[in-house]
């Protein structure tokens, strides 16, 4: 897996300031990962040079990643483990929650990482992902006028794609976010400009069109387990077999047996 996307990704949020996407985008993971329980987390990939699990419940957090973190990042518990992020590390039912800021864009298989993960994460666990919306203002200014190419290296598909894979896995879609409207790094709500954008961006969610630059998703990873329904189920008694046919005779014979024992008993207690 090519990690340059992530490292650019790193480097441009580090450029725009307090007040850039990446504050909108550290939101979204917050409110979601805050809302999630278990023993195990599991971030795979970084953008940002912050620990963006320290909102998080879980008891242990684990970044994987194949670039050293900052020190900072490590300070909150945080474990690390260096690893390629084609071949992860993790057995099979070990992860309650994980995390994926932009790794499925950067990964060159989507589809295998996707499985590799379905592996490891235990029944009724979540993952959560963030990416780029290909219609957000700020990923389309970016792509297509900007001089730094930074989606170049990106492999960006819609929510509903990402939805479609997730679904054909066996999960449920629990929670789907999306940062507000922003054609620049440092837009912000305030003012005229910023009431209309508001204004806009609410009739635009009421009819179902999501034009913001980030999207974060929960699914949840389903597991059906089966029950008997109707007629209350028995173990059927074994029956002795002789060259391919019943052996009636011995069946019958443990009849007689069972219904001579019946009526000795009854005698007994009638005596």
């Amino acid at each position: 897996m090519s990690t340059s996307f992530q490292q650019l990704l790193k480097r441009q949020y580090a450029s725009s300031g307090r007040c850039s996407v990446y504050e909108h985008e550290k939101q979204l993971i917050d409110s979601a990962l805050n809302k999630l329980f278990g023993y195990f987390l599991l971030q795979v990939g970084s953008i940002s040079n912050e620990d963006m699990l320290q909102h998080s419940r879980v008891n242990a957090k684990v970044l994987l990643d194949c670039v050293y973190p900052p020190a900072s990042v490590l300070e909150n518990s945080v474990h690390f483990v260096l690893a390629d992020l084609d071949f992860l590390p993790i057995g099979h039912d070990k992860v309650d929650v994980i995390l994926l800021p932009h790794t499925l864009e950067t990964a060159e298989d989507p589809h295998y990482l996707l499985r590799q993960l379905d592996a490891m994460l235990l029944p009724e666990g979540h993952v959560v992902i963030s990416g780029f919306n290909p219609k957000g203002c700020w990923v389309w200014r970016n792509k297509w006028l900007h001089t730094d190419r930074l989606f170049e290296q990106a492999h960006l598909f819609a929510p509903s794609k990402l939805k479609d894979w997730l679904s054909v896995l066996g999960y449920e879609i629990t929670l789907e976010n999306y940062s507000p409207i922003q054609c620049a790094s440092c837009a912000t709500k305030e003012g005229f400009w910023g009431r209309v954008t508001a204004g806009f961006e609410k009739v635009l969610c009421r009819l179902g069109f999501q034009f913001g630059n980030v999207y974060c998703l929960v699914a949840k990873k389903k597991v059906d387990a089966p029950t008997l329904v109707g007629l209350k189920w028995h173990m059927p008694r074994w029956q002795s077999i002789r060259g391919g046919a019943l052996n009636s005779t011995k069946i019958a014979g443990a009849k007689c047996c069972q219904q001579a024992n019946t009526v000795k008993t009854n005698n007994k207690e009638s005596s």
